[in-house]
């Protein structure tokens, strides 16, 4: 019985701790960005990406099997007539408080803490952009649009393959993407633990329901992996992998990682990545343009070319299945988490990073983002 109220004690102390690190920036970066949670958490990444599949699949069947089971002995003890019902559904919700306690100590020690730590535009010693004129979006948006249309021509040699882009096995992105992270730390100054080698991503075993749900991809904490869908289109793939490697190095915050993910893939020595990164900075950027200048936006859209407008096409639909009820409870959820955890925009923080990108611009110049 002790070790029941034990593991929901770990469970309030973990949320006692993620209140008071909160509240202090400055020691949430000293206990959760240095020391041994980050080393921690990579050696888990490291040792969980020896195996060649997912094991995030398999630690959320083993905690529901052991719920299971757990259920189907207490109703099995009652009509044994062991003990009464009010008896064993006590023992259960202590049983399942005990291991949610247990779970959400493990999950803010692995990393929930990560949320309490400085925010990306701090540690690259920046301003948030913040205000930005319609003439400086439509500007950003004339030079990203440029670039994209001659990615496509880098990755196709034509300006019309005349299918959506193809994407490749994981492994062939992973080395350009690497290189992509040693020229983002050492371009931008950022902590040289984040170009330290985790476990290499990899595709979930359950692609099709992730896929429902509206997942791209996802950081495990509990085994450290950084998991994409296996059937992503190319053109989001270098993007979404950067995002859940960003996750992994401690990047908490969506937005955040949005950026790295940009910075990341649009330094790596591979095309596709570069495009990747393209694609996303032209959608951030006119999607931001549509809001105060919807002219400028279609004309921006309508220089790109036509392998690139089926790509935007191609994405559009591949996403048409998480449109439904399954979509949208996935969408809650993780608004809920994101709130809970400080950022009180929610999953609208995935568009956040477009004013990064422009305050970056500001200060390290405009070739950083058009490489």
């Amino acid at each position: 019985m002790t070790r029941r109220w034990v593991g929901l004690a770990l469970g309030v102390f973990a949320w006692i701790a993620f209140l008071l690190l909160s509240a202090n920036p400055a020691v949430a970066e000293v206990v959760a960005g240095t020391g041994p949670i980050p080393a921690l958490r990579r050696i888990l990444s490291l040792a969980s990406g020896v195996v060649g599949v997912s094991l995030a699949e398999f630690v959320v069947l083993a905690v529901v099997v052991r719920q299971a089971v757990g259920g189907w002995k207490g109703v099995k003890a009652v009509r044994e007539e062991l003990i009464g019902v009010r008896r064993a559904l006590g023992y259960g919700a202590l049983r399942l408080a005990q291991d949610a306690g247990v779970l959400l100590f493990l999950f803010y020690l692995l990393w929930g803490f990560q949320y309490a730590r400085p925010g990306l535009e701090e540690r690259l010693g920046i301003a948030a952009a913040g205000e930005v004129s319609a003439d400086e979006l439509h500007h950003l948006a004339l030079r990203s649009v440029e670039r994209l249309n001659a990615l496509y021509r880098e990755v196709h040699g034509s300006g019309d393959a005349g299918a959506a882009t193809a994407a490749p096995d994981l492994a062939t992105l992973v080395p350009g993407l690497h290189s992509g992270w040693a020229r983002v730390v050492a371009d931008f100054g950022l902590a040289p633990q984040m170009n330290r080698r985790h476990g290499d991503p990899k595709t979930f075993l359950s692609t099709p329901l992730m896929r429902r749900f509206g997942v791209a991809g996802m950081h495990f904490p509990y085994t450290g992996e950084a998991l994409v869908l296996s059937d992503l289109p190319g053109v989001l793939l270098g993007m979404d992998m950067g995002h859940e490697m960003a996750h992994q190095r401690g990047i908490a915050r969506e937005a955040d990682a949005n950026v790295l993910a940009f910075l990341v893939a649009a330094s790596s020595d591979d095309p596709l990545a570069r495009y990747s990164a393209q694609h996303f900075l032209n959608r951030q950027l006119v999607t931001a343009l549509q809001r105060i200048a919807p002219t400028e936006a279609r004309d921006v859209t309508r220089m790109r070319e036509p392998g690139v407008a089926r790509d935007y096409a191609h994405v559009r639909e591949f996403w048409q299945p998480a449109q439904g009820v399954a979509g949208a409870a996935a969408t809650r959820v993780n608004n809920a988490m994101l709130r809970s955890h400080g950022i009180p925009e929610g999953v609208a923080s995935y568009q956040g990073s477009v004013w990064v990108l422009v305050a970056v611009a500001r200060e390290w110049g405009e070739d950083k983002l058009f490489r």
